[in-house]
């Protein structure tokens, strides 16, 4: 039967004379491989006899370090240099930025510790920040507290905030750049 197949395909023109000769020709059996593993067990070989390593990998001279140029070493030495600078640098904003955070929660707990708002109030008070009119709600007692200058108006979280002078005068100890309006009846009685 192959042959008629191989004879049909010869007259077709599908394949050459060549060709089917090929198909013909007996295949060698494939060899089948040991794997490795199975090779070198004890099973195989009861005494493996290490053999010596025919001539291992050369020893390499060492050659002794090239002394640097002038100008490699200047490269090194600013490169270090510049290194050094940077680290000091970062770890300087660190210091800053921990000290900073440290303030920012003191004033924090100072404020909140301290806070004399009233909700009830009904008074409005104004009072000027760089070229704004802002305003809170305070009691009777605490705008004559306001105009004697025995309270101050500081901002925590947006918000404004009544708290004593004395506790003013710690916020502006701690952090000279908080805002802390305070009243000084001795500057409106000069003028």
């Amino acid at each position: 039967m192959a042959n008629s197949f191989q004879e049909q395909l010869l007259k077709a023109g599908l394949v050459t004379q060549e060709q089917v000769e090929k198909a013909n020709q007996p295949k060698p059996k494939p060899v089948e491989k040991i794997p490795n593993k199975n090779r070198n067990t004890a099973k195989s070989r009861p005494n493996p006899v290490p053999r010596p390593q025919a001539n291992p990998q050369p020893v390499k001279a060492t050659k002794p370090p090239k002394p640097q140029s002038d100008l490699e070493q200047f490269y090194k030495e600013r490169a270090q240099l510049e290194r050094n600078e940077r680290e000091e640098t970062e770890r300087l904003a660190r210091e800053r930025a921990a000290r900073k955070k440290q303030t920012r929660e003191q004033v924090h707990a100072l404020i909140q510790g301290h806070v004399q708002n009233v909700d009830d109030a009904e008074i409005r008070y104004n009072f000027v920040v760089g070229d704004n009119i802002k305003y809170v709600y305070v009691t009777e007692a605490q705008q004559q507290a306001l105009a004697d200058g025995t309270l101050a108006i500081t901002f925590l979280e947006g918000k404004r905030c009544l708290i004593s002078s004395e506790i003013a005068a710690q916020l502006l100890t701690l952090d000279p750049g908080k805002l802390v309006i305070l009243n000084h009846p001795d500057d409106t009685a000069a003028a």
